[in-house]
């Protein structure tokens, strides 16, 4: 047998544990949230645009072009917490403030960035954009998830005394009376906090149909995913003496062997009364050896399979609401009642005092009308 063979055998058994039949493998682990915080001093331009553009949007209640570091954000009429001056676009959201009791700036990238760039890009990008405007700017992380999607894992609702975890609280949930996951631990707390539920479910309620691409061919469609995700707060990197965004990513296998080996685990059942002392179980086994390595799959495929999830959401309401107007205007044929549409919208634009246009690029950015 040649040495590379032996290998992939190898990597084939730590990624498919058999039992009971079944095969668990992972299909996708990484990093699937971060948000950063970052004080420095807000350039007076940058100040002076605030204030002028913030009074525009609470003027007209509506959204407002922004120019940050060359890229175009849309400034909200509103703030983001205690954020006065919220920014978004297509790759995330940006909070800014003047007090001094808060750090100045808070940067959340969307998860469709992190996996088409990946999290050391999706930082680098944040950065250069807000250092451009704020100066001595010193990022941290305040949070960051991590986690590992599997499949052939059936878990069970009764499967929850099996769980061994340091959190004193833990949640059952379930949809539409179908079981989909645990909680363990408090997200108040800026610790730790684990959640394990049904990954399928979730990228059909949210259309997020990119995810196929993460998980690849080995995932059969229609096979439920299972998603153990870890969320480490401030206050539990703090801990870890974990503040920089390159620490941080740097110490993702640290966190995750304390997160799946000390602070929870899934366990077989023995005779032993004490839970503790039962042998990690073979499904937990191929967790804790998730090797963490953030896949990018690039910025088109992810916007491809996003327009894809977004369509197959919205056909058939889209359809419905065609055919009711086609049966006002008193029409059967599909092509009639789309040109018979096109004046009533025009209509509505004129009388919304919101072009069409606008809509589209709010909506394109993730905030609705």
């Amino acid at each position: 047998m040649e040495i590379s063979d032996a290998m992939h055998q190898s990597d084939d058994l730590v990624a498919n544990l058999r039992f009971g039949g079944s095969s668990v493998r992972e299909l996708a682990s990484g990093v699937d949230a971060l948000y950063l915080s970052g004080r420095g001093i807000l350039g007076p331009d940058l100040l002076v645009r605030l204030q002028d553009l913030r009074g525009f949007a609470d003027e007209f209640k509506a959204w407002i072009p922004f120019n940050l570091g060359g890229k175009r954000f849309e400034l909200a009429p509103h703030g983001w917490g205690k954020y006065r001056y919220c920014l978004a676009n297509e790759m995330g959201r940006i909070g800014i403030t003047t007090s001094n009791q808060l750090p100045t700036v808070r940067i959340q990238p969307k998860a469709e960035l992190l996996h088409a760039v990946g999290p050391h890009a999706a930082v680098c990008i944040f950065e250069d954009l807000v250092s451009a405007e704020i100066l001595e700017l010193r990022l941290s992380v305040s949070r960051v998830d991590l986690f590992v999607d599997l499949k052939g894992w059936d878990l069970v609702v009764a499967d929850a005394d099996r769980f061994v975890a340091r959190a004193s609280s833990r949640r059952t949930y379930e949809e539409d009376e179908h079981f989909t996951g645990f909680e363990f631990g408090s997200r108040k707390t800026g610790g730790l906090t684990a959640r394990i539920y049904d990954k399928t479910i979730d990228v059909e309620l949210k259309g997020s149909d990119w995810w196929h691409d993460i998980w690849g061919e080995a995932h059969e469609q229609g096979a439920r995913v299972l998603r153990v995700e870890f969320e480490f707060g401030r206050q539990i990197l703090k801990e870890f003496q974990l503040s920089e965004p390159g620490d941080v990513l740097a110490a993702t296998g640290d966190l995750w062997r304390y997160a799946t080996e000390d602070w929870l685990s899934f366990r077989s059942p023995t005779s032993d009364q004490t839970r503790s002392r039962w042998p990690v179980a073979e499904e937990w086994q191929v967790v804790e050896r998730a090797p963490l390595r953030s896949r990018a799959i690039g910025v088109a495929r992810v916007r491809h399979a996003a327009a894809a999830g977004t369509l197959r959401q919205i056909i058939p309401g889209l359809n419905g609401y065609l055919v009711s107007f086609a049966s006002a205007v008193g029409t059967t044929d599909v092509h009639e009642a789309l040109r018979r549409l096109e004046p009533h919208l025009e209509a509505y634009e004129r009388s919304s005092e919101t072009p069409f246009a606008d809509r589209v690029a709010r909506r394109q950015i993730g905030r609705g009308t």
